[in-house]
């Protein structure tokens, strides 16, 4: 899969701990400790990537391995040989065999909805 234009990629020998944020695309291949907020943009994790990060975005596709609460607006697919720890908030959820989600999954809340306030 190649990044589209403009695309961010985290790249296989690269960690990132603390929160990402931006209005692009971003491509996981390496690590991501933190938190991840893409409210207006796709979040790819690359078969090599590993997030442990609550993760807010658009859209969320995994090929990885995701420790944390995905909440999406758009969509959630979970392709083959993923693996997902936590709760996934979206409407639209799509799993492939061979994916593994160990959490809740709620269709009724997307990223803003459902968010325990302070």
């Amino acid at each position: 899969m190649m990044p589209s234009e403009g695309a961010t990629v985290i790249g296989r020998s690269m960690k990132n701990d603390g929160e990402v944020s931006g209005s692009g695309e971003l491509l996981v291949d390496g690590e991501v400790d933190g938190a991840i907020k893409l409210p207006a943009s796709r979040l790819t994790v690359r078969a090599e990537g590993k997030v442990k990060a609550s993760i807010e975005a658009q859209d969320v596709v995994v090929l990885g391995t995701v420790e944390g609460e995905i909440r999406a607006t758009g969509r959630v697919d979970l392709r083959a040989g993923s693996v997902v720890m936590g709760n996934v908030f979206s409407s639209r959820l799509s799993m492939e065999e061979g994916a593994t989600l160990r959490g809740g999954v709620d269709p009724s809340k997307s990223a803003a909805e459902g968010r325990t306030q302070d």
